[in-house]
This record gives structure tokens, C-alpha cells and sequence, in this order.
């Protein structure tokens, strides 16, 4: 059975640079499971690896939507198993908790959804959305519409299928890895690293993303709700810093919270640069 690698943790934890040491120890390929990076916009502020941070390791699944596509786990899952087939011996590294719930122990089986139903609810108010949907307790209006474009594709509410077994999509011998350190380092880590995305330009990559309208989930970003809210002179530079600060940190305490509760089989790895496989 194939080995897969999985290494999980809060945003700031150092779990792609631990990805790459253990891909480098086993030959392995990096795949990504952040539902974030796997925009190709803001790669500063969604801190994708870039090719120093690869240093040589072939990374897949990374920057391959657009500013309007959304992904939800059953995307990203599809993708996934495409990739991880072909692949000797994969690392997955993300912090997206659900990506990992998926991989690691299936889906809900939810047919398809038609395109004609997608394209049309994605185009109606959230309020008709909100009024039409069955049986959902989502307030989220992406989750709302994913909801209802179930709803009209099947005759059944989303939540008919959520209550069935979930479903492997591949078998494999997972080794899951959390990279959990103390919370205050973390905190520490959060603000150093947001203070080094703004020096190396991530106002000007929020600016130039704006100015395409985005509507996916790119712009669920972290820091830039902060950062557009500065560009559009609504708070101050020193705002907008400490705002993604908060933002960051309390993002990676639900992380830490989710793995905590969710995770099955798993190592604790609190000092990444001191493990070896």
C-alpha cells in the first residue's frame, strides 16, 4: 500500500518547510492542501512556496485557480487523487483541516453538480439563496450556495447526503505529522511574517487583485479584508497591521483547535528543525 506523508498545522507553524526536509529524506513530491494557496493571486500574502522555497522539490496544486473560482473540499479531493496516483511517494502539506478529513478518511458521496444550476445560483442575491435552500444551518454564503446547487441538481437537500458514510476516495498508509508549536510562538511568527509580506509587496499584489473584481475564495485570504480596507483609506497603515495580526492568530487558534479535536492518528512535532523521518 502507498505511504502518503501528511503535514499538518496552523498558518505560521513551518510545516512547508518540514514538508520539503521530509520529501528531500524520502524523494518524495510535495502536495498542497491549503485552500488558499491553490490560488495562482496574492502569493505573498497566502505565503506560497516560491521556487527558493522549493529548493528543487517538485510541488503540485499550487496557483491553479483563478480569482473567481471557488474550491471546495470535494475539489480539491478530486485533484488530489489524480496527483497523489501518479506520485511514488507524496507529501500533502496544509492546514486546511477539512482537505485533510477528506483525503484521509472520505466524502460524503454528493453527485456532481450541474454547471447550468452552478453558473445560475451563483448569480442570484444570497437573500433568494438564503430563502430557498432546505434544511441548512450554514450562514456562510458560499456554503449556502453550495447547499442549494445541491438541492437543485438532485431533489434532495445537501444535508441528505452529509448524512451518509463517508467515502474513501484512496487507500493508502497515512502517516499524519501536526506541527504544533507552543501558541505564543505562533502568535510571535504570525506578526513577524505579515510585517515581511508587506516588505516584500503584498499591498501592491492586493491592489492589483482588486482591480480584477475577484469573487472566489482568494478573497478569503488572510490580511485582505485588512489590506483592501487600508487601499480604500478606510483605516490607517498601523490598523490595517494590527488587524491582520489578530485576524492571523485567531485563524491559527482554530486551526490548532480543529487538529486538536479532528485529527485520528497523528505525531505531535512542536520543534520542526529537530525532527528527522
Amino acid at each position: 500500500m502507498k505511504k502518503i506523508y501528511v503535514i499538518v498545522g496552523s498558518t505560521a507553524s513551518g510545516k512547508s518547510n518540514l514538508a520539503v526536509k521530509i520529501a528531500k529524506s524520502v524523494h518524495g513530491e510535495i502536495v498542497n492542501a491549503d485552500s488558499i494557496q491553490v490560488y495562482r493571486d496574492i502569493p505573498l500574502l497566502t505565503a506560497r512556496p516560491t521556487l527558493a522555497d522549493e529548493q528543487g522539490i517538485l510541488h503540485h496544486l499550487y496557483g491553479y485557480l483563478d480569482e473567481h473560482a471557488v474550491c471546495s473540499a470535494a475539489d480539491w479531493l478530486e485533484k488530489a487523487v489524480l496527483t497523489l496516483n501518479h506520485i511514488d511517494t507524496p507529501v500533502v502539506v496544509g492546514g486546511t483541516g477539512l482537505y485533510i478529513k477528506a483525503l484521509t478518511e472520505g466524502l460524503n458521496d454528493i453527485p456532481p453538480v450541474d454547471t447550468a444550476v452552478r453558473d445560475m445560483v451563483r448569480n442570484m442575491p444570497i437573500e433568494e439563496v438564503r430563502s430557498k435552500v432546505l434544511n441548512c444551518s450554514a450562514t456562510d454564503p458560499q456554503r449556502l450556495r453550495r447547499a442549494l446547487e445541491v438541492q437543485l441538481t438532485t431533489g434532495k437537500p445537501l444535508s441528505y447526503f452529509q448524512s451518509l458514510p463517508p467515502v474513501k476516495k484512496i487507500e493508502a498508509d497515512f502517516e499524519i505529522l501536526w506541527v504544533n508549536r507552543p501558541r505564543e510562538e505562533i502568535r510571535a511568527r504570525c506578526r513577524m511574517r505579515f510585517l515581511q509580506m508587506l516588505e516584500q509587496g503584498a499591498i501592491t499584489q492586493v491592489q492589483d487583485l482588486l482591480s480584477r473584481s475577484p469573487t472566489g475564495g482568494i478573497t478569503k485570504a488572510i490580511g485582505f479584508k485588512e489590506i483592501s480596507a487600508y487601499l480604500n483609506r478606510e483605516i490607517s497603515y498601523e490598523k490595517m497591521i494590527d488587524l491582520a495580526v489578530i485576524a492571523t492568530c485567531q485563524y491559527a487558534k482554530r486551526q490548532q483547535t480543529w487538529f486538536k479535536h479532528q485529527l485520528k492518528s497523528h505525531k505531535i512535532i512542536t520543534n520542526p528543525l529537530d525532527f528527522n523521518i
